[in-house]
């Protein structure tokens, strides 16, 4: 029973001191690259940075606890970062008393949503965003987040903005770069890229940190005009609730569906893209709709932003040796012990801001997918535009603006496709044995006197006016005089609607009168019964209906049905959607 409730619990199963001293390890290795990604990530969203510590320490314990997969990292992420800060900036000034008490409102509103979408079983949303989509969007937001740290990378205050402006204002307040600021973050970025590559499993990003420190101390970096943390609360966040007001929930209703949606849907996109067939244990969205929606209720209680898993963090997560999600724990234990110890150094040793703007540049640079785009620049033009129209969009307009519009997109594909999907004329190769696309195969032979052509998609309302538009081109460019019969091949039909049925009835009497018989061949259990319990029940005959294309020619050709039986078996009380 209480499995059922903390699903986390079954990582203790048959849990062995090996597995122990595994996820001890990477713990210790992953609280390495959350202390700085947190505090990176917080100042990306507006916030102190202890905001984004406090988001590593209970957040994740509460996942620990609900989730259903091992192989995630629960923490702050670069993409709902730039959400939060895009989405507060108008209803408040960056780093206000204002803007922090939004922010902690937003982070229980997206528990609020994630946890509600659990309990109503809506896993299935993370199906509406598309790969295209996905692609494009968290490749412009991460020239986005890059573009929003040049700021912090060169000492010079700019004009909100687009990438764009930003990158322009830049640009042309060069003179005012301040170069000891510049000096240091390159400096920096070298020793964070370069070594990477020999040195993987080093946590360089905790090295520069503590090295960056070390030297503000000693030398006073701070007096050369370098922008520092000085200072960060000693101790444990205590718990208290958010007020939420009417006109918070009003105001902050867009900006925390778009983060409760994307966080949700990049655990569930992370989940699914490192399982595999031995799995004992697999990610179950709507379980995965509560933890992470819990995680964020208790992550506002005490002043943490919301939270979700990083694609990039989640891969070290598994690459340290973690086994289970008590890994998770031990990084939020290391974390804590360090809030109550390190914390008052600051304020002898002073941290560079520009070491945490470094650090979130490497980090979602690799959310740039360009050997992905190209990719799908090869494989589907059309789904490539998508991925253009979305990258564009927000970059121009931003990340709320360009993520609604991406998502439009692939809804208005997704009709498209469903209204004008792919329908062909069949003729017939190795003597009659098999039949397939004219255009496809050149050595397909038709006859003059028949016409064969497969609908490969439901058939419902949306495109039954798309159906006998084309069906009656094809009749029309054949020899009225010759045509003796149309052979509907419903292999890939999944179903039909009543409005699709009412159109099919009327196509059969309109082709009756004009002396051209109806077959349909090869029709599925579910659709077999559709036409047996409608106004073509009586239509559904031996002479109409047969198992194969091959034994409608026959049935033409010498009046016999071989498989008539089979063709009009149905199931009058059957519920099934499985082909029969």
């Amino acid at each position: 029973m209480l499995t059922k409730i903390f699903p986390g619990l079954l990582w203790l199963q048959d849990y062995r001191a090996s597995v122990f001293k595994s996820d001890l390890t990477s713990g210790l290795i992953i609280a390495f690259m959350l202390i700085p990604q947190g505090m990176g990530y917080a100042l990306v969203a507006g916030l102190p940075p202890e905001y984004g510590l406090y988001a590593c320490i209970f957040p994740p314990i509460v996942y620990a606890l609900l989730g259903t997969s091992n192989k995630i990292s629960m923490g702050p992420v670069a993409l709902d970062s730039i959400l939060i800060i895009t989405g507060l900036s108008v209803l408040a000034e960056p780093g206000s008393d204002r803007y922090l008490e939004l922010a902690i409102v937003l982070t229980l509103m997206v528990g609020l949503l994630q946890f509600g979408f659990g309990l109503l079983k809506f896993g299935f949303i993370s199906n509406f965003l598309s790969y295209p989509v996905i692609l494009g969007y968290t490749s412009a937001a991460a020239l986005i987040i890059i573009g929003t740290q040049l700021e912090t990378l060169t000492g010079v205050n700019v004009e909100g903005g687009n990438v764009f402006e930003l990158v322009y204002q830049l640009c042309a307040g060069f003179k005012d770069w301040h170069w000891a600021t510049l000096t240091i973050g390159l400096l920096s970025f070298l020793v964070m890229t370069v070594p990477k590559r020999f040195y993987p499993s080093v946590p360089f990003p905790l090295i520069i940190l503590v090295f960056g420190m070390a030297a503000s101390g000693i030398w006073g970096i701070q007096d050369m005009g370098v922008d520092v943390v000085s200072s960060i609360p000693q101790g444990l966040p205590s718990f208290s609730l958010p007020s939420l007001t009417l006109s918070d929930l009003q105001n902050l209703m867009s900006v925390a569906i778009t983060v409760a949606l994307m966080g949700y849907v990049g655990t569930m996109s992370i989940c699914k893209s490192l399982e595999n067939p031995t799995d004992r244990i697999y990610a179950q969205p709507n379980k995965e709709l509560l933890a992470v929606g819990a995680a964020n209720i208790i992550g506002s209680l005490c002043r943490a932003f919301p939270v979700s898993a990083s694609f990039s963090r989640s891969a070290a997560f598994r690459e340290a040796g973690a086994k289970t999600q008590i890994s998770a724990v031990f990084s939020s234990i290391f974390i804590g012990i360090a809030m109550l110890a390190v914390a008052p150094l600051f304020t002898f040793y002073p941290l560079p801001k520009v070491l945490l703007a470094v650090i979130i540049i490497v980090s979602v640079s690799g959310l740039f997918k360009y050997g992905q785009m190209k990719q799908l620049y090869r494989q589907n033009k059309r789904e490539f535009y998508i991925l253009l129209i979305t990258f564009t969009l927000t970059l121009i307009l931003g990340v709320q603006s360009g993520l609604l519009m991406g998502v439009s997109l692939s809804v208005l594909m997704m009709i498209y496709n469903t209204t004008s999907p792919h329908m062909t004329e069949l003729g017939s190769i190795q003597n009659g044995r098999l039949y397939r696309n004219i255009n496809r195969f050149t050595d397909a032979k038709q006859r003059d006197d028949v016409l064969i052509f497969r609908f490969d998609a439901s058939l419902y309302f949306a495109n039954k006016d798309y159906f006998v538009s084309a069906l009656y081109r094809w009749i029309k460019q054949r020899d009225m005089k010759t045509l003796r019969c149309v052979i509907l091949d419903a292999e890939t039909i999944n179903s039909i609607d009543s409005t699709a049925l009412i159109m099919l009835h009327q196509v059969v009497i309109n082709l009756e009168a004009q002396g051209i018989q109806f077959f349909i061949t090869n029709p599925i259990g579910p659709v077999r019964d559709t036409i047996k319990a409608s106004m073509l029940s009586d239509y559904m005959t031996e002479k109409t209906m047969f198992i194969t294309i091959s034994d409608a020619i026959i049935y033409l050709d010498k009046g016999v049905n071989l498989h008539a039986e089979q063709a009009l078996q149905t199931n009058p009380d059957s519920t099934a959607t499985t082909k029969g």
